[in-house]
């Protein structure tokens, strides 16, 4: 069975999300043995780099869409259609040597139009629950409705839908009672992740981008809520809150690695109040062998390894204990690697794709 996976992103191991978690995606595809090719978008804002060079990808340069009436009008008719055209050319082009198409995430979900074979959309979150919707004369108001509207025509125009958690996975199966809906969780690579060491001075952290809404919530919880118990507590802890628009905050801006970030932390603590889907940041947190405590929706889609607490006074109580015992952060540790390796490496985490594909050839 040969299997075209069309991504967002290139699978770099210092890339976006997308990027990161697509390397995990093809690893346990091929450790599977399914015969995989994969085609990835470079569009203006990708990271710089290669990928791993022993992953069957090809990178297309995807130019930046087009303004004007024509583009305006062809949003409304294709919502998050930016890489249609040359980019979806190719995609067509390869699908005729494959037996399936993988859509990765819902800006590639038009990209299978015109194509004969089956093909599914794996939905990592849900724009409903991540991007609030703003003033109507505000450019994120008519953002968000054609992110929305996208995402409402990727899920209804596919028979075949994967999601990265049990949560979007009922939320689909509400919305496409007409779908064959399947719960599959994102995965990383582990020899990407060595464990951290933890015998730095205790420190608590965060990474992500301040311009997702979410991420912009949770850093401000820490920051104003959390962090402030947790130092009546811990006076000589440290918080390093870290990713791309922390700078404006007056945190510490953008890092050269988003890994090694992780491996100097003693607990990634991640208040996080609203948001869809798997959390790549609490998983990568895992994989590193990093303590973690974060909330329900920062924990959607993980069910074990991890400290799950709501309010802000119990937060702060558990990154304390973290912070004031070493032998707990090791234990700690210790059980989000183990529960990283038993559940979301990626032969394990892709072996409901498999399945799924096996059903969609037969």
């Amino acid at each position: 069975m040969r299997v075209l996976v069309v991504l967002t992103q290139p699978p770099l191991p210092e890339g976006g999300a997308p990027g990161r978690v697509a390397i995990g995606l093809l690893r346990g595809l091929l450790a599977h043995g399914v015969d995989v090719q994969a085609l990835a978008a470079r569009q203006h804002f990708a990271a710089a780099g290669e990928p791993p060079s022993d992953l069957p990808v090809e990178i297309v340069d995807v130019e930046p869409p087009a303004l004007g009436v024509r583009r305006q009008l062809d949003r409304l008719r294709r919502p998050r259609g930016e890489l249609r055209g040359p980019f979806s050319a190719r995609v067509r082009e390869a699908a005729r040597d494959a037996d399936l198409v993988h859509l990765e995430e819902t800006e590639t979900a038009w990209c299978d139009e015109g194509i004969s074979k089956r093909s599914l959309v794996h939905i990592h979150y849900l724009v409903r629950h991540d991007r609030p919707l703003g003033w109507p004369w505000q450019k994120q108001f008519r953002d968000v409705v054609e992110f929305r509207l996208g995402e409402r025509a990727a899920i209804r125009r596919h028979r075949y839908l994967v999601a990265s958690s049990p949560v979007i996975a009922q939320e689909l199966r509400a919305a496409a009672p007409q779908a064959e809906v399947v719960h599959a969780p994102l995965s990383l690579d582990p020899s990407l992740y060595p464990p951290a060491t933890l015998d730095g001075p205790p420190t608590a952290g965060l990474i992500g981008t301040a311009s997702w809404p979410p991420t912009a919530q949770a850093i401000g919880r820490l920051v104003h809520r959390v962090w402030p118990r947790v130092q009546e507590r811990v006076p000589k802890a440290r918080l390093v809150v870290a990713g791309h628009g922390t700078e404006a905050l007056g945190l510490s801006g953008p890092v050269e690695s988003g890994r090694d970030f992780l491996r100097r932390l003693s607990v990634l603590t991640f208040p996080l109040e609203r948001g869809s889907g798997m959390k790549v940041k609490v998983l990568e947190a895992m994989a590193s062998g990093v303590p973690v405590v974060t909330t329900p929706a920062g924990a959607e889609g993980i069910s074990e390894g991890i400290t799950v607490e709501t309010g802000d006074e119990q937060l702060a109580a558990a990154t304390a204990e973290l912070l004031n015992d070493p032998d707990l952060r090791r234990r700690s540790g210790a059980a989000a690697r183990a529960a990283f390796e038993r559940l979301y490496t990626p032969q394990v985490a892709t072996q409901p794709l498999v399945e799924l594909y096996e059903r969609m050839a037969s």
